[in-house]
Parts: C-alpha cells; sequence; structure tokens
C-alpha cells in the first residue's frame, strides 16, 4: 500500500469481508436449501463446520481495526519523511563547510529514520509549521500505533483510543498541512465514507 486511501480502502474491504463470511457461517452454512449448491463440491468448503468459520472469523476481526492503524501511521509516516527529506535536500547541496554539510547529513538521517516525534512532530510544532493540536492528535496515533505494535502490553497504560476513522482524518489533515501530495491521492479530493 502506498497511500493513506489504499490503506483505508484495504482497512475497509477486509473488514467488510471477514464480517459476510462471518455471517455466511452463521446465518446461511447449515441451511439445507443451499445442500445442492456447487459450493459443496468445493473441498474448501465442503469440509467446512459453521462454528469452524465464526470462530476464525471472530479471530481475524477482532484486531482489525488495531492493524488498520498501524498500516494507516506507516504509509502516513513514510510519506511525510520523504517530503522532508526531499524539502531538505536543496538546502544541504548549497552548504560547502565540511561542519555544516555533516550536520547536514545528520539532520537527514534524523528526518528519515530517527524518532517521528523527536525529528518530525515537535519541530514541526516548535516551528508554528501544524497547529500546536493536530501534531497532539497525530501523536496520539502514533503512541496508539507504538502500543499496537509492541504487543499492547497492559503495563503500559492505553490513554488515548484512536479507531481508523480517526487516525485516517488526522493523518489526512496533517498531509495537507504541510501540502503533502501523493500523485495517486491527488485524486482522492474527498474522505472514505
Amino acid at each position: 500500500m502506498n497511500t493513506l486511501i489504499d490503506a483505508w480502502n484495504w482497512y475497509e474491504a477486509t473488514r467488510r469481508n471477514l464480517a459476510r463470511m462471518q455471517r455466511l457461517g452463521r446465518k446461511h452454512w447449515g441451511d439445507p436449501s443451499l445442500e445442492t449448491a456447487s459450493i459443496w463440491r468445493d473441498d474448501e468448503f465442503r469440509m467446512l463446520d459453521a462454528s469452524e468459520i465464526v470462530k476464525e472469523t471472530t479471530t481475524s476481526l477482532k484486531p482489525i481495526d488495531d492493524l488498520a492503524i498501524v498500516v494507516l501511521f506507516s504509509v502516513f509516516e513514510s510519506h511525510v519523511r520523504d517530503h522532508l527529506a526531499e524539502r531538505m535536500k536543496p538546502e544541504k547541496e548549497m552548504l560547502t563547510d565540511p561542519i555544516l554539510m555533516e550536520a547536514a547529513v545528520d539532520a537527514m538521517q534524523g528526518v528519515e529514520e530517527g524518532s517521528f516525534f523527536q525529528r518530525v512532530l515537535r519541530p514541526l510544532k516548535e516551528q508554528d509549521r501544524v497547529s500546536a493540536d493536530l501534531v497532539t492528535r497525530v501523536d496520539q496515533v502514533r503512541s496508539y500505533r507504538n502500543w499496537v505494535a509492541h504487543g499492547r502490553r497492559e503495563r503500559d497504560a492505553l490513554i488515548n483510543r484512536v479507531t481508523p476513522r480517526m487516525a485516517y482524518d488526522r493523518l489526512n489533515e496533517f498531509i495537507a498541512a504541510l501540502s503533502i501530495t501523493v500523485a495517486s491521492e491527488q485524486k482522492q479530493s474527498q474522505r472514505p465514507e
């Protein structure tokens, strides 16, 4: 997935199709009127039990919202880092002093690979490039993503519950505030429903 809209579409399609399969297992799998349907000639389906379908789709649906936030933030972070690195390149290339050149290399590396909060969010907030409120809301998505990605540990009390819709909207707002455009997202002028 290369864009936020790609990630959002993946999330919605996956969630929707898992829910459909769960409904199929729960409501229709044992329907005697379907016994002659061609699906029962397919070994993948003939051996399935309704309770197995419901159990597996429940297992799959349980983490889907959290996984969506991980995917959304990963796509977002990549775009923001790439955008800022591209903006820094011309400035870095104009430098001739070896000390300043080394500092610029370190700064580029920090933006490309360092702590997203320390090297990207905090400086943008401090320079009023992006509103402090928006940076805080995006950092809540980042914190939630980190909590999920690091195993949802109980000792790390969850403070900011974030839904996929909240994450998508906040990340899109941040991208707009930085005037980042990704060719395939330029067509996306409205948010997904």
